[in-house]
Formats: C-alpha cells, structure tokens, sequence
C-alpha cells in the first residue's frame, strides 16, 4: 500500500519535472540567441579588420597580433582566439535547436554548453505552461519513471526470494 503511494509521488513529481522541460528549452535557447548576439556585435568588428587588411581570414588577424612585439596585441589575440571559439560553439548550438522536439530535449540533456546551461538554471523562472508538448512530456516523464522504478523494484524482489529460497532449501538438506 505505501509502496503504491510512493510510485504515485513519485510520478506527480516527475510529471512537474517533465513539465518544465519545454520552459527550460525554451530559456535556454533564449539565452543562447542572446549571447550569440552579443558576441557577434565584437566579431564581426574584428572580422571586419580581417575581410579589410587580411583577405577575411580572421586567423590572419591573430597571428599577426600573436606575432606581434607589443604586449597588448599579443594579450588581445588571445581574446580574439577566445571569442572565435565562442562565436563558433554558439552556432554548433544553434544548429543543434534547429531540429524536431525531441532532438532538441536529447541536445538539452546531453549537449549543452555548461555556461550557458548554469546560467539558465541560475536565473530560471519556473512556469507551468499546459500546452501540448508540455503535458506530453510530462507525461512520458512520468511513465519512463515509473516503468524504471518497477521494474527495479521486481528485480529487487526476485533476487530476494530466491535468496530466501536459496537460503532455506540449503538449511533443509
């Protein structure tokens, strides 16, 4: 009977877990367009020094400020080099939130950029949004959890009673 009850918190726990699914994609990519925005303010500033004096190979660009004999430029490129990257995993980012739902959840759990992800869960606002993918997944939530949970719970109780059993047929002979 408390076995029952707990599967049954257990799942409206993982139904308001699997509900937020959606606000937290949603937040996240949020923040992803913001910061890619951002950067793309200073790069294309740079890349614009590139396209001019260095054929548009931003590369170019921090070679020479790498090569160069001032301290301040060789300091800058590895700013440039930094924000190269940036711009670039932002975009691998992007590209991976251009695709069906479920995709996008499976990006969100296990490619995520860990940055960009503390800062959503930092600032993140707790909605209830009841639409369609919000209830489903939930619900799928809900039903995976519990499915696991059972059938660990069955496993465990097999192992036990043929160990009682095992136990009491060796205590017999």
């Amino acid at each position: 009977m408390i076995y029952r009850y707990f599967i049954l918190c257990l799942a409206a726990g993982a139904l308001l877990i699997g509900i937020q699914a959606p606000n937290l994609l949603t937040q996240y990519k949020q923040r992803l367009a913001a910061q890619y925005a951002e950067a793309m303010v200073y790069y294309r500033q740079y890349q614009a020094i590139a396209d001019k004096y260095y054929d548009g190979e931003i590369s170019g660009l921090i070679e020479d400020h790498e090569a160069s004999q001032q301290p301040a430029f060789q300091a800058e490129a590895a700013i440039i080099r930094n924000l190269v990257q940036r711009v670039q995993t932002f975009e691998q980012q992007q590209r991976y939130f251009q695709t069906d739902y479920p995709r996008q959840l499976w990006a969100l759990a296990w490619r995520h950029d860990e940055e960009l992800m503390t800062g959503t869960l930092e600032h993140y606002s707790f909605n209830v949004p009841l639409n369609q993918q919000a209830i489903a997944t939930g619900a799928l939530f809900a039903l995976a959890l519990v499915v696991l949970f059972d059938t660990c719970g069955a496993a465990c109780k097999g192992m036990w009673r043929r160990r009682r059993r095992h136990r009491y047929t060796s205590r017999r002979s």
